[in-house]
């Protein structure tokens, strides 16, 4: 039995691992003859000889995944779509390793030994045990073929995508304990993860000069001097600057948290609060006595400060947790931990960066608590209970002004309309406010708007959240831009004017302070979560208004390929302000004025596609020290950088001989500017917009960046695609279960655009049987060639054959200029499947196809779909089609120009033979009806008389000569329907068919609808009396596919016009002019037995 199964198993897989043979016989050629290896040429390239792209480099602390690949396969399509055509192209790949990723893994990896031991024994709650995780060593009973992936891993480390812990994380990578421990260095990952990446796009088949790889961060000398020599260039030019700012920090790391340092909260930036300070009235309740003889506060964060006039009370959330902590030496603020966590790092608390916490408290403990508050026309307020306040967002503190505020308004109506409720909290009535203060006037909502549009929504309660939130939306934009102050010193003026005011004016006297968080929670890649700190940092200047507009210029000539990606770039571009450049620890290049502090890994990233074009002449192969390079890094001082990259003047003082540094300078002058730059859409918000930037900077215009094409995220199987969840593929497991070339057909298929993408595991399947069902079909028509139609091409459906495949060839190279590579996909694949399919079932038999024809189908297929399934497509160019050289290369395959009549045409007998089969199967007493009754079907040979009219006429042609009439060639638009409509009444009342509009609508403006639409989807040529074909030359010239199509002993086809061809249907013309009259493209089909004209019913 065992043998048996292991039988099924091989069967089962035996297609996907021939892919998987073909494509390691396929990588070894292009190893054997450097297939990708990209030169420069002396003279510079005239346009479309040569074509550069790049991917972000990814970062390696662990495997690529199907993430990265699909991004990836972007610019692989892309590049093998130009190198096909002739180009020489360029597509390096580098490695990142710069920042916190691998420094937080490394740091989680020593964390975890110091807490569970080495190897660590975890806790098993809601995990999978250690046993289970740990390596299976043994082998699997079947041999991995060379190249093939074997996994250490059992099934269930295959499966664990949940893993809490860094060292199962690991383990799943199918590391034994002994080489995990290891990796608590974070060098160890740069030395382990990057050549597995390189091993796994081997196999992939990525086009790639692997000469110029390399790592970043001081591991790689010439990577860390050429960075070196960017910020030196940058602070030269005033583009990095010393500032104190707010910065999204992590406490743990102890250093900002840039983007790429984050586990959640990307693009997550600094909010920034007025916080006003509202002092607790003497003498102190039991509970705050140990703060006697300092300054007491609630702290509440508001966006508002100009409604502050308006305050009738503060609120605090009665079960929420407090603390009393000390700002100073005097002043004490009461707030939540989390906020006085971000107050700490932002120079406000006793001990920097340690909030003090003097007395823990409840929201309980803090109800009817006598405040005095800044600019409240109320001399005294009173803290009050409210149930919705949130502690995760401001200081869980709260000010009340019910005249412009609804939740206020709404929390109040509830506290006084339900004395329970006070009861409960022990609210005395003096504390409730009796009054609502008017503070300012908004034009439709007066002066008490939160009053007025809560009773407009008929808000009931705060519980009304919804509501709550369209009430807000309603009035608070209003109110700021239209809104006039009614009270304070600024009466009369509007809100918009005096608002930046107040906060400056309540800052100066003390009364207020600036408190920022973050817009949202955000979790570092090291486990916490971070704060707002206020620190001192070296900044990029971006949106700095001369860089800004350069960045703009830049844009505005670049293809960005969709318009969502343009006005991603333009809504960064207005935001985004200084980025902090430095940090305190993790992995990369020291500021060369500043060495205490790191490059952040954004920004050492943004330039180095120009290191690429020089790459090769430092690593060759060697992606770190560069161990055969001639040059020393040292000898790349910034006086050489200039040269290369900024036209500056030749380096006397470099020792680097004149012929290499004349080579890498051509290397650069002719690989430049970057063609294409292929990234996900998440990076426009930093990574991208700043790679525009620095280019603008340091570059001259002519190198500027040409083009970027983002796209979205992809899914597995429609659904997100989550290590937590399991939903999660490495690019190697998805090479082993599905093979590279099925994986690369279903990136392809996965989706175009900027929406998220989807890879369907059963389209790979799919691409499996497709692609080996193709070889075998192949294969067999290869072995009887000689079999075949010998001369040139002469039948009908030779000639649409042909039209087929020069309207693929045409539309296929469209497709991928324009990086629409499903659509490549489809049309090169998929569409000329069918129209082989269809050749074929025209043909009646593989031996009447023609040679010449089938030969350049291969030919043609076979170039078409190389740039998405390379392996695939070289191993049919020179093991079946025995084509010389390598098809990556072999150019892009000629055609003749589309004859879009033969198309037409051919399209005009396809549904013909759908329709005259509906046809028949409703006259013959076989139809599914007749089965259904249980009628006897007789075996009669069947003759079809097949009627065309070639020409509308009567209401119709009046219609077709209006819409030509009303038709605007240069607006592509028709005039009014109701105008239309009106001259097809005249028209047609004259000649007595209609009687009335009424009757003239519904008699032709479905006609006119449809031909309105065929119009704006064909051109003017929808609108001919007749077909740009003759109907019964088609018709006749096919008779014997019809005849085998319906299974007729004969067929003739006559003119609906003609009164002797109409005649031949004795006395069931009816049909043909009552029940079914035929039209253009509508032809109508008789079925009678072969012998009589009887209809066959």
């Amino acid at each position: 039995m065992a043998s048996e199964s292991k039988s099924s198993s091989k069967s089962k897989t035996c297609k996907r691992d021939r892919l998987l043979e073909i494509e390691v016989a396929v990588r070894k050629w292009w190893e054997d003859e450097d297939v990708f290896r990209a030169e420069s040429r002396e003279n510079l390239p005239k346009p479309g000889e040569k074509f550069f792209s790049t991917f972000p480099i990814p970062y390696m602390n662990g495997y690529l995944h199907i993430g990265h690949t699909f991004s990836l396969s972007k610019v692989d399509f892309a590049c093998a779509y130009h190198r096909l055509r002739g180009a020489n192209v360029l597509l390096p790949f580098g490695f990142h390793c710069t920042g916190m990723p691998i420094k937080a893994s490394a740091d989680k990896l020593s964390r975890e030994i110091q807490q569970f031991g080495n190897p660590p024994v975890f806790p098993a709650d809601g995990m999978l045990t250690n046993q289970a995780l740990h390596v299976q060593e043994e082998s699997s009973d079947a041999p991995a073929l060379p190249g093939q992936f074997k996994g250490k891993k059992s099934k269930v480390a295959a499966k664990s995508g949940g893993q809490v812990y860094q060292w199962q994380i690991m383990r799943s990578f199918g590391l034994t304990d002994s080489e995990i421990e290891r990796f608590q260095d974070p060098y160890e990952w740069l030395y382990y993860f990057p050549p597995l990446a390189v091993e796994d796009l081997k196999a992939y088949g990525l086009g790639c000069d692997w000469r110029r790889s390399f790592v970043t961060t001081d591991v790689n000398p010439f990577f860390d001097a050429f960075v070196r020599w960017q910020m030196r260039k940058l602070k030269s030019m005033g583009k990095i600057v010393k500032d104190r700012r707010y910065t999204i920090f992590s406490p743990l790391d102890g250093q900002p948290c840039a983007d790429h340092d984050r586990a959640t909260g990307e693009g997550v930036q600094p909010q920034e609060y007025t916080l006003i300070k509202m002092e607790v009235v003497k003498p102190f309740p039991l509970k705050l006595v140990p703060l006697e003889g300092k300054r007491v506060f609630l702290a509440a964060a508001t966006l508002r400060p100009e409604t502050m006039y308006g305050q009738t009370n503060a609120w605090v959330l009665p079960d929420g947790k407090y603390g009393a902590y000390e700002i100073s030496e005097t002043d004490v603020f009461i707030l939540t931990e989390r906020s006085a966590l971000n107050l700490a790092y932002q120079k406000f608390s006793k001990i920097p960066q340690k909030p003090s916490c003097l007395v823990e408290l409840t929201g309980h403990d803090l109800i009817g608590l006598p405040l005095k508050s800044p600019l409240s026309v109320n001399e005294i307020i009173y803290a009050l209970p409210m149930l919705t306040i949130l502690t995760n967002k401001g200081t869980g503190i709260v000010t009340s002004v019910p005249s412009d505020a609804p939740d206020d308004y709404m929390a109040l109506h509830d506290l006084k309309a339900k004395p329970d409720r006070r009861a409960k909290y022990g609210v005395k009535d003096e504390w409730v406010p009796s009054d609502i203060v008017p503070i300012i006037n908004i034009p439709e909502f007066g002066d008490k708007a939160a009053e007025k549009v809560c009773m407009d929504l008929k808000i009931q309660s705060q519980n009304d959240k919804d509501k709550l939130v369209e009430a807000k939306r309603l009035t608070y934009l209003k109110g700021f831009t239209e809104g006039t102050m009614l009270i304070g010193e600024f009466a009369g003026r509007k809100v918009q004017e005096i608002k930046p005011i107040i906060k400056s004016k309540l800052i100066e006297s003390g009364e207020a302070i600036v408190y920022s968080e973050p817009e949202k929670s955000v979790m570092s890649r090291s486990g916490d979560e971070c704060v707002v700190a206020l620190t001192d940092q070296w900044y990029i200047t971006y949106g700095e208004s001369e860089w800004r507009e350069m960045a703009e210029e830049c844009l505005s000539k670049m293809n960005l390929y969709s318009e969502e990606t343009k006005h991603g770039f333009e809504h960064t571009l207005s935001w985004l302000n200084q980025w902090a450049c430095s940090r305190s620890f993790g992995l990369g290049t020291r500021i060369p004025w500043d060495e205490q502090f790191l490059v952040e890994s954004l920004s050492d990233s943004s330039l180095y596609m120009a290191y690429y074009t020089v790459a090769h002449i430092f690593h060759d192969g060697d992606m770190y020290k560069g161990s055969k390079s001639l040059i020393r890094p040292q000898q790349m001082n910034d006086e050489v950088w200039e040269y290369l990259f900024c036209d500056g003047p030749y380096p006397k003082s470099t020792d680097i001989s004149s012929a290499v540094l004349s080579k890498m300078k051509q290397e650069f002058d002719y690989w430049y500017p970057l063609d294409l730059r292929v990234s996900g859409k998440d990076l426009i918000q930093n990574h991208l917009t700043f790679f525009i930037y620095n280019h603008t900077a340091l570059m001259d215009k002519r190198n500027w960046p040409r083009g970027i094409r983002c796209n979205g995220h992809i899914m597995l199987n429609s659904e997100k695609m989550s290590k937590s969840t399991g939903n999660f593929r490495t690019l190697r497991q998805a090479m082993e279960e599905f093979s590279a070339s099925a994986t690369r057909f279903s990136l392809a298929d996965a989706g175009d655009g900027v929406d998220d993408a989807n890879f369907v595991f059963e389209t790979a399947n799919a691409a499996i049987l497709k692609l080996t069902k193709q070889l075998e079909w192949m294969e067999k028509v290869l072995a009887v060639e000689s079999s075949l139609r010998t001369g040139p091409p002469s039948t009908y459906a030779d000639r649409v054959f042909e039209n087929d495949m020069n309207i693929a060839i045409r539309l296929t190279e469209k497709a991928y200029k324009g990086c629409l590579f499903r659509e490549a996909l489809k049309i090169g694949f998929y569409d000329l499947q069918a129209a082989r399919d269809e050749y074929r079932l025209s043909c009646g038999s593989d031996e009447n196809m023609n040679h010449d024809l089938i030969l350049n189908f291969m030919d043609v297929q076979t170039r078409l779909i190389e740039p998405i399934c390379p392996q695939f497509s070289d191993y049919v160019w020179r093991k079946l089609l025995k084509k010389e050289g390598c098809v990556v290369t072999a150019g892009w395959p000629t055609s003749n120009e589309p004859d879009l009549v033969l198309k037409s045409a051919n399209k005009y007998l396809q549904d013909s033979l759908v329709l005259m089969r509906k046809l028949l199967q409703n006259q013959l007493p076989g139809s599914k009806k007749a089965a259904k009754k249980g009628v006897q079907v007789p075996e009669r040979k069947l003759k079809g008389l097949l009627y065309v009219n070639e020409q509308f006429d009567g209401w119709k042609a009046h219609c077709l000569m209006i819409l030509q009439r009303k038709f605007n060639q240069q607006t592509c638009r028709f005039a009014p329907d109701e105008e239309i409509l009106e001259e097809i009444t005249e028209i047609l009342q004259k000649e007595g068919i209609v009687t009335s509009k009424t009757d003239a609508k519904k008699l032709c403006m479905p006609f006119v609808k449809f031909k309105k639409d065929e119009t704006i989807s064909i051109g003017t040529q929808a609108l001919n009396l007749r077909l740009p074909f003759g109907e019964i030359d088609v018709l006749q010239s096919n008779m014997d596919l019809i005849k085998r199509q319906l299974g007729l002993e004969e067929v003739e086809v006559y003119s609906a016009d003609d009164p002797d061809d109409v005649s031949k249907a004795g006395p069931h013309a009816s049909l043909l002019e009552q029940i079914r009259p035929p039209s253009p493209g509508n032809p109508t089909a008789i079925f009678v037995t072969s012998t009589n004209v009887s209809p066959a019913v």
